[in-house]
């Protein structure tokens, strides 16, 4: 007899960076010198401080008991100080959820808010939890589709009024995974008078908060930005991105403490919090000691973006250069879709991306380039790519890299 798998698993795919991983792997097996920028996994370490910080902790009597399921409130008080400081807004521990990543929040929310034969408005393209834990709890993501015409951002007044009758919360992330736009204070004031006049929860993604590559950082927080904006939206924000601190685990929701109550219920349900030793590498991270080293990386992330950006530019294709995220959002070539092209790109070049369909129906003829490997792999994956595409990406590729010349 083989067991049943619940219903709400069919409409719920294998997340796409499993199934990546194995495929690269497998070309790996085989020999292949494969240049992964498809996973967003920061190259750099965690700094020796915050590093440092969990040593020391780990040391600590008691450091293995049962953290507080809210969050220790040295880590909660250090995140609202950090809040506080970076977006001149105020607020206070009351306002801050401490999170085994923010994943796990992306998909607890649905759970706390959406109900079976419910919905939630997800941006399409977008990063595939937010759909996916709307499925978990039984609801319907409806798209919220962002074109390039209007910079990856939702014509609010182009929703079908039926579909989105029952929307119990929306989810929005600017800087944009995995296009990079970025968005403006009219457009959250804007989304802030759409969510009110529905009494719409908005759940509003800043992974990407501090990693603006031009112009003036940090990303715009839309409780910070738009009156009002408090009893209606909660802020997502990680440790990962911005830290250096993925493999930690370490994530933060800022609200109110009326919109935070739900998600508390249901990550005390399931969740037994992050270790005691990890959040107090958090407060470490969030000390402003850590600002230069911030920069540095951001300007990292820039020199790699112009490398992979320019040589896309110099063979015909045609991608964005965001101001933001660690990512390039390119058009596949020669009427391939985005699946299509990412193999090609795997066979004949050895460079892993991420086929833009993973993020939605609106990436279908698109893939995604990420900027968080090592310098020296950025520098090889342009080198193959005017290899094999010396004559363009309009042509067939001339011939396969195997490795550096």
């Amino acid at each position: 007899m083989s067991p049943i798998p619940a219903n709400r698993l069919r409409d719920v795919p294998r997340y796409i960076f499993s199934t990546l991983e194995k495929t690269i792997e497998s070309a790996r097996q085989d020999g292949r010198e494969i240049c992964d920028l498809s996973q967003s996994d920061p190259n750099w370490p965690a700094s020796a401080r915050i590093v440092e910080a969990l040593r020391r902790a780990a040391l600590e009597p008691g450091a293995h008991r049962y953290p507080p399921y809210e969050g220790a409130n040295g880590l909660r008080d250090a995140f609202a100080d950090w809040y506080s400081r970076t977006y001149d807004a105020r607020c206070r521990r009351e306002n801050v959820l401490i999170f085994e990543g923010s994943k796990l929040a992306i998909a607890m929310l649905p759970l706390a808010y959406v109900d079976p034969g419910e919905s939630a408005l997800v941006p399409d393209p977008g990063y595939p939890t937010y759909a996916a834990g709307v499925g978990l709890a039984g609801g319907e993501a409806v798209p919220l589709v962002l074109r390039p015409e209007l910079h990856y951002l939702p014509d609010y007044a182009d929703l079908d009024e039926e579909r989105i009758e029952n929307a119990r919360l929306m989810f929005l992330n600017y800087p944009h995974n995995p296009t990079g736009a970025t968005a403006s204070v009219p457009f959250l004031e804007e989304t802030i008078a759409f969510c009110r006049r529905r009494d719409l929860p908005l759940a509003y993604d800043l992974a990407y908060a501090k990693i603006v590559l031009r112009g003036q950082g940090p990303a715009l927080s839309v409780r910070s930005a738009v009156r009002g904006a408090e009893d209606l939206a909660i802020e997502l924000f990680t440790f990962s991105k911005s830290y250096d601190m993925q493999g930690f685990r370490l994530g933060a929701a800022v609200g109110s403490p009326d919109l935070l109550a739900p998600l508390a219920r249901v990550h005390e349900n399931v969740a037994a919090g992050a270790y005691l030793p990890i959040q107090a590498a958090g407060c470490a991270a969030l000390d402003p000691h850590e600002d230069q080293s911030l920069a540095q990386r951001v300007a990292g992330y820039a020199r790699r973006q112009d490398l992979i950006s320019s040589a896309i530019s110099e063979l015909g294709g045609h991608a964005t250069r965001p101001d933001a995220t660690v990512y390039i959002w390119m058009h596949a070539p020669r009427d391939m879709n985005g699946e299509a092209f990412a193999q090609e790109l795997l066979e004949q070049a050895g460079v892993a991306v991420t086929p833009g369909i993973a993020f939605g129906q609106q990436g279908d003829r698109y893939v995604r380039f990420s900027l968080t490997a090592e310098d020296e792999e950025i520098e090889e994956a342009a080198r193959r790519l005017h290899q094999v595409y010396a004559a363009g990406f309009d042509k067939a590729p001339v011939r396969a890299a195997r490795g550096p010349s």
